[in-house]
């Protein structure tokens, strides 16, 4: 099973990168600071590194310096999950070595996505050996655990890319659509917004987390806040 390393100096985030990564089935070492994640990075050579960049000590621009200028680790992928999402900060990120970069307040199934598409690109294994029954892992997950159809359906079409036989991501994919298709004309971003009383919508199929950069089509400007 893929090990993946986090390193986040706040507790609440941590445990929550940890929790999500652990109920997919990988394994998660934790690490509270730069300098413990490089230390640990040495001792368990993990196939992926999940990293604030603001923290104590050796910041997270330097531990990817660090990870990409040793021999040992320099083909470790690692992710920045923080709230520096300027986009100087992203492009410097990405200059130090990083593959993915995700700015906080992070989506769960963004987070998820990176994290298993990077280890099945590196052929690395998350749940079985099969990358279909992976990505028809990760999709039950958002579809039964997010209640996120549309990550959903994006997993089970991953699933479909590797195997287009594979009949239980085709299953569940017509079921993911099935739920976008009831969530639409999308109606539920009023509530989510604090738009419309009572909290009887359907979840938002568009825009199931938080705010978005493309408003719905029926986002009155009233609503906006």
């Amino acid at each position: 099973m893929s090990v993946v390393l986090v390193s986040e100096d706040s507790r609440t985030q941590r445990e929550i990168i940890v929790h999500l990564l652990r109920e997919i089935g990988l394994t998660a070492i934790e690490a509270s600071d730069g300098a413990s994640a490089w230390q640990k990075i040495q001792q368990h050579s993990p196939d992926l590194v999940v990293a604030d960049i603001v923290c104590p000590g050796i910041n997270g621009y330097e531990l990817c310096q660090k990870l990409k200028a040793n021999p040992t680790t320099d083909r470790i992928p690692i992710v920045f999950c923080t709230m520096k999402t300027e986009a100087g900060d992203r492009d410097k990120g990405m200059k130090q070595g990083a593959s993915g970069y995700i700015g906080k307040p992070f989506d769960p199934p963004e987070l998820v996505e990176t994290v298993v598409q990077l280890l099945l690109a590196r052929g690395k294994q998350c749940f079985h050996n099969d990358p279909a029954d992976d990505w028809t892992e990760v999709g039950l997950m958002w579809l039964e655990d997010f209640e996120n159809a549309r990550w959903a359906a994006n997993a089970f079409q991953k699933a479909l890319e590797v195997d287009p036989n594979h009949r239980l991501a085709r299953h569940y994919q017509d079921i993911a659509l099935g739920k976008l298709e009831r969530s639409r004309p999308c109606t539920a971003c009023k509530y989510y917004y604090g738009g419309s009383p009572g909290g009887n919508c359907l979840v938002c199929a568009v825009h199931p987390y938080g705010p978005e950069e493309e408003y719905c089509q029926d986002w009155e400007s009233k609503y906006r806040r």
